[in-house]
């Protein structure tokens, strides 16, 4: 009867959509302390004035706890933004790109405190 019981908990869980959502918060140079909520095809990142951008997950390691990385592409302003997030030194780099000129700069939030 037990085993039934965690067999239909742990099939649950795998279904649910949600098996490796988790939230990150991290000190940003700017604009202070920032939020990324990782789902399963997103990173969804908030500023403290609930401004924000969704990455795209384009490559995911977090079933090996060693990083997820993703893309965003606003055609608006010309601006191209990558992030990778690592679990080993608990930071994130972003990355903006000028589509146009190529001119490119990185900043890297740290002190993330990962909540599953």
């Amino acid at each position: 009867m037990m085993k039934k019981f965690l067999g239909i908990l742990v099939l649950g869980l795998l279904l649910s959509g949600n098996a490796f959502a988790e939230t990150w918060t991290c000190e940003n140079q700017r604009f202070g302390k920032v939020m990324y909520d990782v789902k399963d095809t997103k990173i969804v990142l908030t500023f403290p004035n609930n401004d924000g951008r969704t990455f795209k997950i384009t490559k995911d390691q977090r079933q090996y706890k060693i990083s997820v990385y993703g893309e965003f592409s606003n055609k608006q302003t010309n601006f191209d933004y990558d992030i990778y997030m690592d679990y080993g030194d608990k930071n994130v780099i972003v990355r903006t790109q000028d589509a146009l000129s190529g001119f490119s700069k990185s900043y890297t939030d740290k002190n993330c405190v990962i909540f599953y």
